[in-house]
């Protein structure tokens, strides 16, 4: 089966530790701290239900969400360019032969970087604005209301058994967004700086980024707030059984039953952190 390249992106930022890797950013408003929602085979986002809503959710027939919900303030930050994991960096000489305005860059730009990989994947992150780091400081509370839960939730919304449903916990959005992806070794983007950058990859807030010629070009997405990375909580429908079947074949502490429709089944659910990629999440 071909992945599809929002898959390929998602692994290849993994060694950000941002979290989920978006390759088409989510508008704020429709994923953010505390929405309830599922992610498809293209890695869309669709949202659910607003769990910051206690009316919305009492309405909606599902248990009130119990626990510490401790809400951490936004945490503004810059970043430089964000590449994938086989991405190589190339600083560009400025001078003779080296004229930025030919690589699509302003003349007075204080110094180029030219991104290539020799692998089949590259990508090239850039956030032109300030990225707002925000969420919930635990994630348990979720979790536990996403058990208490699951069989509504897999009867309200069929999908959900397919792709399993989760709730973000914490988001990365910004205004100015830039993405380039190309699959192949013969593609390459070049990105200039001003003079008064820390060093190529760390950004200040006095550091503005100039995107030049990409080989695969540029998607950008500057008409609102959108996530680039988030976190959270999931859980996802494993095998089907009858309830006879003994505990004991439960793999791990984060399986747990879900009564089915009839009274003679039941769902093995899977809970799983997402967003901690480096080392929790699946690839299967």
């Amino acid at each position: 089966m071909v992945r599809a390249v929002s898959e390929i992106y998602r692994k290849s930022m993994r060694r950000h530790r941002f979290g989920y890797a978006l390759y088409e950013p989510v508008p704020f408003s429709r994923l953010y701290p505390g929405v309830l929602g599922y992610l498809d085979e293209y890695q869309r986002w669709h949202p659910i239900l607003d769990l910051n809503d206690a009316h919305a959710v009492q309405a909606a027939g599902y248990t009130p969400l119990l626990g510490n919900l401790q809400r951490a303030k936004p945490d503004m930050r810059c970043y430089g360019p964000l590449t994938a994991s086989d991405v190589s960096k190339t600083d560009v000489a400025l001078g003779v032969g080296a004229d930025a305005s030919t690589m699509g860059l302003p003349l007075d730009v204080g110094g180029i970087v030219s991104y290539g990989t020799a692998g089949s994947f590259g990508a090239v992150l850039v956030c032109d604005g300030d990225v707002a780091s925000e969420g919930f400081d635990f994630r348990n509370p979720f979790l536990a209301w996403l058990k208490r839960n699951a069989n509504m939730l897999f009867s309200n919304y069929p999908d959900t058994k397919k792709y399993g449903v989760c709730i973000a916990t914490w988001t990365y959005s910004t205004t100015n967004i830039h993405i380039s992806a190309w699959e192949g070794a013969s593609h390459s983007v070049t990105v200039g700086f001003t003079v008064g950058a820390a060093g190529v990859g760390h950004a200040t807030p006095q550091t503005t980024w100039h995107r030049g010629h990409a080989s695969n070009g540029w998607s950008t997405y500057t008409d609102q707030k959108r996530v680039v990375f988030f976190a959270g909580v999931k859980i996802k429908t494993g095998v089907f059984g009858t309830k006879e079947q003994p505990e004991s074949r439960w793999r791990g502490n984060d399986r747990f039953m879900v009564e089915g429709a009839s009274e003679d089944d039941y769902y093995v659910a899977e809970a799983e952190l997402i967003g901690d990629d480096w080392y929790i999440i699946k690839d299967g």
